[in-house]
């Protein structure tokens, strides 16, 4: 088999191996399936506090499978969310009784412009009460299923970063490579980790195809990530951060 050839079957079957196994004969909607994300954890995530093996702050994790994700990754597409989370104190003045603690209150790629204030600090410096995520459908080089990357909080310069660079790059977004890694940082005596990225060159003819073959699979539809809840970690120390919204 040539080359191209190859490259044309992993193309089509990238999108799952189990294309022809028996057990998979009705057709998989995309919208049925629940993406992992990326998650970068925290000195109070629940894998670190509750010991899980080689969970520790400042490792980039698969939260499906809990292995930690290698540092390359190629962007396929990028959408936008605001969400609003009930806080996880009862006694905090912005707890909303009719939600459990923690609860998704709302989530929205529309937002109203009330929504959209509630994602800024306020003209007296007040701490937004939501949140706006960009959100990167992507492809880590070796690992056969997509990942959802998102960049909120104290993280969300290096999702405007990716953004940007992406944007000035040319072509599709999927046509360049990046690395991921993580920084600690420290205010008012917490150290907490942010993601950080950096462009590192374009994307190989195999890299291509497969980000290529997510992109025309998932463009348009709806994504689901696996365990959507309020982040984990130094939540006062990232919302206060959170001024690039």
């Amino acid at each position: 088999m040539s080359k191209d050839k190859d490259l044309e079957v992993k193309k089509e079957t990238a999108i799952t191996t189990h294309k022809t196994a028996r057990g998979f004969e009705e057709k998989t909607d995309k919208e049925d399936l629940i993406l992992p994300r990326a998650t970068l954890l925290q000195a109070l995530s629940p894998q670190v506090v509750d010991g899980a093996e080689g969970c520790r702050p400042g490792i980039i994790i698969n939260n499906v499978t809990q292995e930690v994700l290698p540092e390359v990754f190629v962007p396929i597409f990028k959408w936008t969310e605001w969400i609003k989370f009930n806080p996880r104190d009862s006694k905090a003045e912005e707890f909303n009784p009719a939600f459990e603690p923690g609860a998704l209150i709302w989530k929205t790629t529309t937002p109203t412009a009330e929504q959209i204030k509630e994602c800024k600090f306020g003209e007296a410096g007040e701490k937004p009460t939501a949140l706006k995520t960009l959100n990167f459908l992507c492809y880590f080089v070796g690992v056969d299923m997509p990942i959802v990357l998102s960049f909120a909080k104290t993280s969300f310069k290096s999702g405007k970063l990716l953004l940007s660079l992406a944007q000035f790059s040319g072509g599709d977004m999927f046509s360049q490579k990046y690395a991921l890694k993580s920084k600690q940082e420290e205010k008012n005596g917490t150290k907490y980790f942010i993601l950080e990225v950096r462009k590192l060159s374009k994307a190989n003819k195999e890299e291509f195809a497969i980000a290529e073959s997510w992109y025309e699979n998932f463009r348009g539809k709806e994504i689901k990530t696996h365990d959507e809840g309020l982040p984990e970690g130094n939540e006062a120390v990232e919302q206060e951060g959170a001024r690039p919204y």
